[in-house]
């Protein structure tokens, strides 16, 4: 018998490759829908409510199918407040030092940066201080108004309806962003359009090719509702070369993939290539570069 839950979800094809043909990997108690912004907030403690976790037969992605509808998903980002947030804000600022001094060591340009769902702004405001002007970008209408009175430039929105020129940016960051995203491959090409010719990408985002997750299965904490996309470090390099990114430098701890990406080799000067860094990487033809640190 179908639920009323179930109603509320629906199948979607794989983020990565476009197939159809899944194979369920685990399911929770139910299909779960989510029910509230509270549940895609940062510190939401949803752990273990995922629903059905598929896995694409072509491609090896794994991704949370049935799932809301890409505009349900937006609109709950949107109206996402997280006053728990703010009380911790103070330790987050260790970790986005740690981040900032690691994409300071992989990415050799200084300019312009785009913090692509900057929340309350911290990483902007430890950027700022190292001397990087910063611009922000988040969904959350409660968060883009907290980032932005801090001072900080701040887009409420998404990459779709962000209003800066084209190639205005040295460098864009991802931080733990690419696993929420109904559309990952599209979120990473759009970034293409902000990031100037030889600039970066930076991105983090969970590794799931690890034994804790394969010996926890259903109990590892991070699946969750709001988590679409579960990446390797094989998708997540299969998912910037989709979107035009090529990668530069691949890394990975348990927890979390990291790339950076250097200037390619036998290209004109005239004619600069991006790079994109998960740890780091760099699109193809004149385009950024990408990088994603853990």
């Amino acid at each position: 018998m179908t639920t009323r839950d179930e109603l509320r979800l629906h199948d979607v094809p794989c983020p990565l490759c476009g197939g159809s043909r899944v194979t369920p990997v685990m399911r929770d108690e139910g299909f779960h829908w989510i029910s509230g912004p509270g549940l895609v907030a940062c510190t939401s403690l949803d752990h273990g409510a995922f629903g059905q976790i598929v896995a694409c037969d072509q491609c090896g992605l794994r991704f949370r199918s049935p799932r809301e509808d890409d505009a349900t998903i937006l609109s709950l980002y949107a109206d996402v407040e997280d006053e728990v947030y703010l009380e911790n804000e103070p330790a987050r600022v260790a970790t986005f030092s740690r981040a900032l001094s690691r994409l300071e060591r992989h990415v050799p340009v200084r300019g312009p940066l785009l913090d692509v769902g900057c929340y309350t702004g911290v990483f902007l405001d430890v950027a700022a201080r190292a001397g990087w002007p910063v611009t922000g970008l988040e969904p959350s209408r409660w968060a883009a108004q907290a980032a932005s009175a801090k001072g900080h430039r701040v887009h409420t929105g998404t990459l779709d309806t962000a209003p800066f020129p084209r190639r205005s940016f040295a460098v864009a960051t991802m931080w733990d962003a690419l696993e929420h995203y109904a559309d990952p491959v599209g979120e990473l090409r759009r970034a293409r359009d902000f990031v100037r010719d030889g600039g970066y990408l930076v991105l983090t985002t969970m590794n799931i090719d690890t034994l804790a997750v394969r010996m926890l299965r259903k109990r590892w904490p991070w699946y969750m509702r709001m988590h679409l996309t579960y990446f390797t470090p094989e998708t997540v390099e299969a998912a910037l070369g989709r979107a035009g990114w090529r990668m530069a430098m691949l890394t990975w701890s348990p927890g979390t993939i990291s790339c950076s990406s250097s200037p390619p080799t036998g290209v004109e000067e005239a004619q600069p290539a991006a790079r994109a860094c998960v740890g780091s990487a760099s699109p193809t033809g004149r385009s950024p570069s990408t990088s994603a640190i853990s």
